[in-house]
Protein backbone atom coordinates (compact mmCIF):
# COMPACT_ATOMS: atom_id res chain seq x y z
CA UNK A 1 0.00 0.00 0.00
CA UNK A 2 3.18 2.56 0.82
CA UNK A 3 4.11 1.86 -3.30
CA UNK A 4 0.32 3.65 -3.89
CA UNK A 5 1.04 6.92 -2.00
CA UNK A 6 4.66 6.93 -3.90
CA UNK A 7 3.20 7.13 -7.13
CA UNK A 8 0.40 9.53 -6.12
CA UNK A 9 1.93 12.94 -7.26
CA UNK A 10 1.65 15.05 -4.13
CA UNK A 11 0.07 18.56 -4.51
CA UNK A 12 2.44 21.41 -5.01
CA UNK A 13 1.69 24.12 -2.60
CA UNK A 14 2.27 27.32 -4.21
CA UNK A 15 3.61 30.36 -1.71
CA UNK A 16 1.64 32.97 -0.97
CA UNK A 17 2.10 36.45 -2.60
CA UNK A 18 4.92 37.92 -0.08
CA UNK A 19 3.21 40.63 1.49
CA UNK A 20 4.86 44.05 0.83
CA UNK A 21 4.86 44.89 4.52
CA UNK A 22 6.22 42.29 5.77
CA UNK A 23 9.28 42.29 2.37
CA UNK A 24 9.78 45.81 4.06
CA UNK A 25 10.19 44.50 7.25
CA UNK A 26 12.44 41.65 6.26
CA UNK A 27 14.57 44.03 3.95
CA UNK A 28 15.03 46.62 6.92
CA UNK A 29 15.84 44.10 9.25
CA UNK A 30 18.56 42.50 6.71
CA UNK A 31 20.14 46.14 6.36
CA UNK A 32 20.10 46.80 9.95
CA UNK A 33 22.13 43.81 10.18
CA UNK A 34 24.65 44.72 7.75
CA UNK A 35 24.79 47.92 9.32
CA UNK A 36 25.71 46.38 12.58
CA UNK A 37 28.38 44.22 11.31
CA UNK A 38 30.15 46.97 9.43
CA UNK A 39 29.84 49.16 12.91
CA UNK A 40 31.71 46.30 14.53
CA UNK A 41 34.65 45.84 11.58
CA UNK A 42 34.97 49.45 11.96
CA UNK A 43 34.89 49.73 15.90
CA UNK A 44 37.76 46.62 15.54
CA UNK A 45 39.44 49.07 13.22
CA UNK A 46 39.20 52.13 15.41
CA UNK A 47 40.69 50.45 18.48
CA UNK A 48 43.67 48.31 16.25
CA UNK A 49 44.83 51.88 15.15
CA UNK A 50 44.34 53.63 18.30
CA UNK A 51 46.86 51.08 20.20
CA UNK A 52 49.29 51.14 17.35
CA UNK A 53 48.67 55.19 17.29
CA UNK A 54 49.66 54.66 21.53
CA UNK A 55 52.87 52.58 20.44
CA UNK A 56 54.32 55.13 18.15
CA UNK A 57 53.71 57.91 20.58
CA UNK A 58 55.55 55.86 22.86
CA UNK A 59 58.55 55.26 20.29
CA UNK A 60 58.33 59.08 18.85
CA UNK A 61 58.92 60.17 23.43
CA UNK A 62 62.12 57.28 23.69
CA UNK A 63 63.69 59.25 20.23
CA UNK A 64 63.00 62.47 21.27
CA UNK A 65 64.46 61.57 24.73
CA UNK A 66 67.42 60.43 22.87
CA UNK A 67 67.94 62.86 20.35
CA UNK A 68 67.82 65.69 23.15
CA UNK A 69 70.32 63.90 25.08
CA UNK A 70 72.56 64.03 21.77
CA UNK A 71 72.38 67.40 21.22
CA UNK A 72 73.05 68.64 24.56
CA UNK A 73 76.04 66.07 24.80
CA UNK A 74 77.06 67.53 21.59
CA UNK A 75 76.70 71.37 22.80
CA UNK A 76 78.56 70.35 25.95
CA UNK A 77 81.78 69.02 23.45
CA UNK A 78 81.44 71.92 21.32
CA UNK A 79 81.98 74.50 24.48
CA UNK A 80 84.34 72.57 26.29
CA UNK A 81 87.46 74.51 26.45
CA UNK A 82 89.74 73.21 23.75
CA UNK A 83 93.23 71.66 25.04
CA UNK A 84 96.83 71.30 24.17
CA UNK A 85 96.91 68.62 21.53
CA UNK A 86 99.16 66.21 21.89
CA UNK A 87 102.23 66.20 19.10
CA UNK A 88 102.30 63.62 16.85
CA UNK A 89 104.04 60.47 17.99
CA UNK A 90 104.99 59.42 14.80
CA UNK A 91 106.34 62.58 13.43
CA UNK A 92 110.22 62.48 13.95
CA UNK A 93 111.42 65.44 15.63
CA UNK A 94 113.87 67.80 14.07
CA UNK A 95 117.53 67.50 14.69
CA UNK A 96 117.48 64.26 16.24
CA UNK A 97 118.78 60.95 14.62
Amino acid sequence: MLGVYVTIPAKERKAPPPDPTAQSIQDLQTSLQQAVDQLKILQQTVSSNQLETKQLSGEISALSGKLEALQQSFASAQQAPIGVQPADPARPKRGSR
